[in-house]
């Protein structure tokens, strides 16, 4: 992907994500805060996301964004598409949100929106989804408010820590009326 794309909404901005990334990247990821709105729990290395973004994001099997805030212009969170299925043209998407200060205020939407119409229009998918565990709210809202919509309740769909969670599982199609 092209490093100086630039995707613009009202109160935030994406850009790719690059080496230069990493470390702050990891910090989010293995925050307490992110840690327990996500499945998988083990903890993020510097290097490992670098090999991420080398063998991944750099080599476009992947895309993920920087989330900058427009008024502060600082980094928050990150985006990203994953498990492309061209034959089905279908992707997954997430988000997080590492900078607890800007989580609400409709950034969360805006990410959903933003990444996903990327998805959509730019890399030619016609269905890009979500999975978000059933008791984060704040995210099954934001990406409902990103033009996604719940598709089913997966109860008891994964294990987490030897404990089974509930998932919604959440989409958003090329031709819908949003």
């Amino acid at each position: 992907m092209d490093e100086k794309i630039k995707i613009e909404g009202e109160k935030i901005f994406l850009t790719p994500m690059t080496l230069d990334d990493a470390e702050i990247f990891v910090k989010w990821r293995n925050s307490d805060y992110v840690m327990s709105r996500f499945f998988i729990k083990e903890p993020f290395t510097v290097e490992g996301q670098r090999n991420w973004i080398k063998n991944k994001v750099m080599t476009d099997e992947v895309t993920q964004f920087v989330v900058w805030d427009k008024a502060d212009n600082v980094r928050i969170g990150s985006t990203y598409l994953i498990n492309f299925d061209r034959n089905n043209k279908k992707c997954e998407y997430g988000m997080l949100i590492g900078e607890e200060q800007y989580a609400g205020g409709g950034r969360g939407s805006e990410m959903a929106r933003l990444t996903s119409d990327f998805g959509l229009q730019q890399l030619g998918f016609n269905k890009v989804y979500c999975r978000i565990m059933a008791d984060n709210i704040a995210s099954v809202k934001a990406c409902e408010k990103g033009g996604f919509s719940i598709e089913g309740l997966f109860k008891e769909d994964i294990w987490v820590e030897n404990k089974p969670f509930d998932e919604y599982f959440l989409a958003k199609f090329k031709n819908q009326n949003n």
